[in-house]
């Protein structure tokens, strides 16, 4: 449960970040940078198969530009769509975490996939 909720504060961070001008590179950085050694252990992903994203864009395609990730240095746009995805690996468990989709806007990112940060049980 701790783990989901640090998972939640992160994309909240991030969607706060998510203005026109901002640069997907810094908002990564300013992300990777707050959290401690044990909780980046597994995080968004295991051992060495990790993603080295926190969101990307959403458009025609799943997956797009821009990528929250090193190297992506084009300002964010008003209005462009981002999926937002912290989750960290939990041996014995699998991915625990959170994935939205937020409209870029002044004021930060406007979530248009709902607000309810709860788990789902899904039991075999």
């Amino acid at each position: 449960m701790a783990i989901h909720l640090r998972c939640v504060e992160i994309q909240h961070q991030l969607a706060s970040l998510l203005r026109p001008g901002a640069i997907p590179s810094e908002i990564y950085s300013s992300a990777m940078d707050g959290l401690d050694q044990e909780f980046l252990r597994n995080f968004m992903g295991f051992g060495d198969r990790r993603a080295s994203f926190l969101g990307h864009g959403v458009g025609l395609q799943i997956d797009e530009m821009p990528v929250l990730a090193e190297g992506f240095d084009e300002p964010l746009v008003a209005n462009m769509v981002l999926a937002l995805e912290p989750k960290k690996g939990v041996p014995g468990v699998g991915m625990v975490g959170i994935e939205d989709t937020f409209v870029v806007t002044p004021e930060g990112g406007r979530s248009i996939t709902g607000t309810n940060p709860g788990l789902i049980l899904v039991q075999g």
